[in-house]
């Protein structure tokens, strides 16, 4: 095997299939990353049992071959020669893959192909095509809202499903719920799956902002992202997800719109007393237009005042700041509504048109 190839494309591709190494598994082959060069092309790829990815980049093959390198070290190697246009890599002697940039080389210890799994085959008959920067903010408008320690396992979960018109993704922690939905431009077959939350969260880290469509394809128990270039598959999460919809406000007793950045600078500035308190919590008041946010603990007190719109009754409700905060961050227009059904329910936290995102945030009890 002998490729040259460009030091930033494989850099790149290595940071992206690292995601997928194996942590602590005791098999060193999961430890590593799959180089097969072919057809002017160099595919890596890394597999951790649960999550596998492969990345395609340019390459000038002189001799086709594949081969399995340590992973961490790989990648912190190609980190280094990102800089370089043209790097030679070849399959030296005694198990070495050897670099030349220039004047100097660097050799790395290599594994044959030894079980070393591959995408294996799958079909779109149940698939979304959308965009990808449209993907990637349905997945960071619902994985804030993801469980990092519960036990339970869908609670660590997203569901990902077809409603409607709408591509749904939904996560939960048990004290607020998270629903993100786009418009996908087409989609085959009834799509629904569940997968873990922290597969999701280094999905985000590899989608862009292009304009490019992704097929998200269900097959059997797996759910592949095809980017093209970069594809991704994951095993999805066994068991019914959560009806988050018997916790949406039956009713709404009291309906506020306030500007986004100054309700965000009144919450950062509440947190620097509210987060030392146990759970971190607010005291909203809304009469006469005005929201009054107050954070008290024994180390000092804040108090803030905002206008906003108010329709309805007068409220009064302890919630946890950093959940509120977390919610008014994932909206990019410039006002905020939020939705309450009095004082000891949950609230709903919305853009102001359309249905592409709400927030469901349980209020704290006041003992």
């Amino acid at each position: 095997m002998k490729f040259y190839c460009d030091g930033n494309n494989l850099s790149t591709a290595a940071n992206i299939v690292s995601k997928a190494l194996a942590v602590n598994k005791n098999i060193p082959i999961l430890e590593g990353i799959k180089l097969n060069a072919h057809d002017n092309e160099l595919t890596l790829s890394a597999y951790n049992q649960e999550l596998y990815i492969e990345k395609t980049i340019p390459a000038e093959v002189l001799s086709e071959g594949e081969l399995v390198v340590n992973g961490r070290i790989f990648t912190d190697y190609a980190n280094k020669i990102s800089n370089r246009d043209r790097i030679e890599i070849e399959k030296g002697l005694k198990n070495k893959i050897v670099f030349k940039i220039g004047k100097s080389s660097s050799e790395i210890n290599y594994y044959e192909i030894v079980n070393f799994p591959d995408l294996g085959s799958y079909n779109d008959d149940v698939s979304v095509k959308i965009k990808e920067k449209d993907l990637k903010e349905l997945f960071e408008r619902a994985i804030f809202c993801v469980s990092l320690n519960d036990n339970r396992i869908l609670l660590k979960s997203c569901n990902i499903e077809v409603k409607g018109e709408s591509l749904e993704a939904v996560c939960l922690d048990g004290f607020r719920v998270g629903i993100s939905r786009k418009k996908p431009e087409s989609k085959k077959g009834i799509f629904k799956s569940v997968v873990l939350g922290k597969t999701i969260s280094d999905i985000i880290k590899i989608l862009s902002d292009s304009e490019e469509e992704v097929t998200v394809s269900r097959y059997n128990n797996t759910v592949v992202f095809d980017l093209g270039h970069t594809k991704i598959r994951t095993s999805t999460v066994e068991g019914e997800f959560y009806k988050y919809e018997n916790n949406l406000p039956k009713t709404v007793k009291t309906e506020i719109t306030v500007k986004k950045d100054e309700l965000e600078e009144c919450l950062v500035r509440a947190g620097i007393i509210s987060r030392e308190n146990y759970y971190n919590t607010v005291m909203i008041n809304i009469e006469q237009n005005v929201m009054n946010i107050v954070a008290e603990s024994e180390k000092g007190k804040i108090d803030e005042y905002i206008d906003c719109n108010v329709s309805g009754e007068d409220l009064k409700i302890c919630l946890n700041n950093k959940y509120l905060q977390e919610a008014v961050a994932r909206i990019k227009e410039d006002f905020v509504r939020i939705k309450f059904d009095g004082g000891t329910r949950p609230i709903m936290v919305e853009k102001m048109e359309g249905d592409e995102f709400r927030c469901i945030i349980l209020p704290v009890r006041v003992v």
